[in-house]
């Protein structure tokens, strides 16, 4: 062959995966035999959280229209998925995990590392991630470890495994703060006691929100003396601007007031106190009062004789023991760190309602509600027209283990569908 074609013959696939990959994204009709919307109900809009014999249209990768069939009419060229005889709900949304990154998760150096952040690390080869998606999970909050008080910062991802150049989905998720066992620093150093993270903690909060303010001066035009820039404590601005929370590590009652009175009374973060085992129920009407902190629970779901509980030979199901005591921000995680685990949140959250949680709140509690908490229930938690298509049907709804899940939307693609359903066809990556 002539230098010349070969030439011609490179140019022409790469204009042609130039325009495939630049390609709109599909159109689709979904026939839903129920549509589980699990937006929070609003007065007389309880009712739509559940639609029967219902269509969504999605385009662009968002949800064009939702409703009744007699309310919504297929447009031509929507590919049409039937699901008549299927549950369509949103997307599973966790709020704490460790899957998906590389090159592991902790960094035990120092206590405080307000200048790491963990989506420098994102790996959606991961094969965690790809089962997953198998699970219904569609985003996921990943981020370091707990073996330091003040770990560095989280990342929000889309499961999009073909993907990965769009798969962040906001790039500094969350403060991530550890307080009780984990970073207990028992070779002796400093760390070793409550006071000593306390007051580490303090050192740098009060550094960051000296920064903040000075900062907020100065582009507000009431100081013109510009201040010196600090890398290491820019992300930390972004909490203080209320623009992400605290993700907070903690365990028992102790633990859980320590968390809401630092994060949420005195430094007024939007604070999510996550884990919140041992006993830490026992302090949910302190949290159903604040309502900027988010309780998120899991993996472990049940406290027992001992452990700060009382001594009455029953198991407590802790997301159950909190709505008893008011808290309306419930969420559920896996904390998982690897494959077999991440996919099983919809499991974690059927657990809790065997442990006395209502079915509806357990469900929200794997969708909207982790959404919330990230604030990002503007684009992802709930089906609702204008948010992203992340969209999982099966035979039943996400806590009926006996169903699995059928096909995964995310973004508007179909991302995975099960082996021997033929829903669709399945798009190219």
């Amino acid at each position: 062959m002539k230098t010349g074609s070969k030439i011609v013959i490179i140019i022409l696939c790469v204009l042609q995966y130039g325009a495939a990959a630049g390609a709109a994204p599909s159109r689709y009709a979904i026939r839903a035999g129920k549509i589980l919307t699990m937006e929070l109900p609003k007065g007389s809009e309880a009712s739509r959280r559940v639609i029967n014999h219902g269509v969504i249209l999605v385009g662009e990768g968002k949800i064009e229209a939702l409703g009744s069939a007699s309310d919504v009419t297929i447009p031509d060229g929507y590919t049409v998925i039937d699901a008549s005889d299927r549950w369509v709900m949103p997307g599973i949304v966790e709020a704490h995990t460790h899957i998906a990154l590389e090159g592991g998760f902790n960094d035990m150096v120092t206590t405080i590392n307000p200048e790491l952040q963990i989506g420098d690390c994102v790996n959606l080869e991961d094969i965690a991630a790809e089962k997953a998606v198998t699970g219904g999970v569609t985003t996921i909050h990943t981020m370091p470890g707990s073996g330091t008080n003040l770990a560095g910062f989280t990342v929000i991802v889309k499961l999009d495994c073909s993907r990965p150049h769009e798969a962040i989905f906001r790039e500094i998720g969350a403060m991530k703060i550890a307080q009780a066992y984990n970073p207990e620093r028992r070779s002796g150093d400093l760390g070793l006691t409550r006071m000593g993270m306390a007051w580490m903690l303090r050192q740098i909060l009060n550094q960051a929100k000296k920064y903040t303010d000075t900062w907020q001066a100065y582009e507000s035009g009431e100081s013109k003396d510009k201040p010196t820039y600090r890398p290491e404590l820019e992300n930390m601005r972004k909490v203080f601007k209320g623009e992400i929370p605290a993700i907070v590590h903690s365990a028992e009652p102790w633990g859980i007031l320590e968390s809401m009175q630092m994060f949420h009374d005195e430094y007024k973060m939007d604070t999510i106190a996550t884990h919140t085992s041992f006993g830490g129920y026992m302090v949910g009407e302190e949290a159903a009062k604040r309502e900027k902190v988010h309780v998120n629970i899991g993996p472990r779901l049940v406290d027992f004789q001992g452990w700060n509980t009382p001594i009455d030979g029953r198991f407590h199901g802790m997301g159950a023991e909190y709505i008893s005591r008011g808290v309306k921000n419930l969420s559920i995680n896996t904390d998982a760190v690897g494959w077999g685990m991440q996919e099983e949140l919809a499991f974690q959250a059927s657990m809790s309602v065997h442990y006395g949680l209502e079915e509806m709140l357990a469900m929200e509690a794997i969708t909207i509600q982790p959404a919330r908490a990230l604030g990002v229930d503007d684009r992802i938690g709930s089906l609702k027209v204008g948010k992203d298509a992340d969209i999982v049907i099966k035979k039943g709804t996400l806590l009926d283990v006996t169903a699995a899940v059928d096909l995964v939307m995310i973004n508007g693609r179909v991302v995975y569908q099960r082996e021997g359903v033929n829903l669709v066809a399945m798009e190219k990556s």
